[in-house]
């Protein structure tokens, strides 16, 4: 029966060469999924959200059902905004009325900019009719 040594500072080094020395072997690298890096980026961008709500809810000075609520809700969401068919999180994209109001002034001159030049463009016409 072999006898089984653990791993040396000499094997270590070794085995740093015999890497750097290779070509790239299948044993040198690890394989990810696009789903794995997909997962690791959300969850990643998801703990960052929650460590933003946790300091404004400290600078808020929000107590402790309040905030449970607020995070419960906002899981509720990050649920509903999963769009099964296209795969992303857009599910809720146009379903909830625009708060911010220069978002308001941006959507209303980009939906009021074509009856301006329809009209101004009818009027021209009727003018070189008339």
């Amino acid at each position: 029966m072999p006898a089984v040594y653990s791993i040396d500072l000499i094997a270590k080094r070794d085995r740093k060469i015999k890497m750097d020395r290779s070509i790239i072997k299948g044993w040198n690298v690890h394989y990810q999924t696009l789903k794995e890096v997909e997962e690791a980026a959300r969850l990643k961008k998801q703990h960052q959200e929650e460590e933003m709500q946790k300091q404004e809810q400290a600078e808020d000075g929000m107590s402790d059902d309040e905030a449970a609520k607020e995070t419960e809700e906002a899981a509720q969401d990050s649920e509903a905004m999963f769009n099964k068919k296209t795969k992303s999180y857009s599910g809720l994209y146009g379903k909830r009325p625009v708060q911010d109001a220069d978002e308001q002034k941006q959507i209303h001159a980009i939906l009021n900019e074509k009856p301006d030049a329809y009209t101004a463009a009818m009027s021209a016409l009727q003018e070189q009719e008339a």
